[in-house]
This record gives structure tokens, C-alpha cells and sequence, in this order.
């Protein structure tokens, strides 16, 4: 069921297509209907630029290299260089992952900056630093490396090789005062 009105040298091989006229005429047919509605302009030094709208992406952006192992969640945002096989990976749904080897696989948890870094628990994040682990639920490490927190609604800010757990265990919690 195709049907070629006119023009030269035209195609129609789809079920149910067809083809009105010639060359120009489609070509300013998609023009006027395609390019009409792109949200972008292209500036003098060739970027393009986003009219002033608000987008919506469901399912996610990938900024830079996309991870070839990362099971990317629902409605992430990822910031990454052009390594493949160094790229951030956000899994957990609402994640969101900058800086370089990050991944961020609990639901709404970011990793800010840094290398190595790993946001597993609910709502948990890390701000930077190298190979650090927020594990607890609202847990959060602001930088330093190879940190833990795998409490919940527990902290780090910094230095090397701190455990929450092991912290809480030799604080003294009966206080005379």
C-alpha cells in the first residue's frame, strides 16, 4: 500500500508510505516541521545552545564517556572524562555521580568528586577523596581516602582510614557532666 505521486527517482518501500514530490520539496517539508521545534540554536563558534526551556529526562544523562559494566537507574545524572572504562556509574534510582571511578548504587545518593568512591546506602553521599564508602543510610563522607561509614545517619569529614564503627565503639557515651 505505497504510493510515489511525483518527482524523480523516488522510494517508497514501507508499508502504507508515501512520497509527494521531489527532493526539494521534502526537504523543505522537514525543515519546516523538524527543525521548527528543535530547542536548540547553534551560537557563531559552532555550540549548540539550549533555548531557555525546562527538559525532562526520565531516565537519565550521561555527560562524557558512558560506562560499558554500570547498570544505570532511573532518573541519574552522571558527569564523567572520555575513559570508557573509568567512567562514573549512578545505579541507585535519583543517583547522581561526578569526578572519575564513582558509583553511586543506593537510591538518591551522590558522589561529588573524587576517584574510587562508592555511595551505597539510601539518601548517602560522598563529597570527594579517594576510595571512600558510604554505606549507612543518610550516611555521608565530606573527603580523605579509604574512610568507611556503614552506620546509619552516620558522618566522616576526612582523614585516612577512619571506620564509623570502630569511632563509636571507643567513645565514651556515660558522661558525668
Amino acid at each position: 500500500y505505497s504510493s510515489v505521486s511525483g518527482g524523480y527517482d523516488n522510494l517508497s518501500s514501507s508499508e502504507y508510505s508515501s512520497v509527494f514530490g521531489g527532493e526539494t520539496v521534502i526537504k523543505q517539508e522537514l525543515e519546516s516541521s523538524i527543525l521548527s521545534v528543535i530547542p536548540f540554536t547553534q551560537d557563531a563558534g559552532g555550540w549548540w545552545v539550549a533555548d531557555k526551556k525546562m527538559f525532562r529526562f526520565p531516565q537519565g544523562v550521561v555527560v562524557g564517556a558512558k560506562s560499558s559494566t554500570c547498570t544505570y537507574g532511573e532518573a541519574t545524572l552522571s558527569v564523567n572524562g572520555e575513559e570508557e572504562d573509568e567512567a562514573n556509574c549512578p545505579e541507585g534510582e535519583g543517583s547522581v555521580t561526578f569526578g572519575r571511578s564513582n558509583t553511586a548504587s543506593g537510591e538518591y545518593s551522590a558522589v561529588l568528586g573524587g576517584y574510587g568512591n562508592a555511595a551505597s546506602g539510601f539518601y548517602s553521599s560522598i563529597s570527594g577523596g579517594f576510595e571512600n564508602s558510604a554505606s549507612g543510610d543518610y550516611s555521608s563522607v565530606s573527603g580523605g581516602s579509604n574512610n568507611l561509614v556503614s552506620n546509619n545517619h552516620a558522618s566522616v569529614y576526612g582523614g585516612e582510614v577512619v571506620l564509623k564503627q570502630d569511632l563509636e565503639s571507643t567513645l565514651v557515651f556515660d558522661s558525668p557532666f
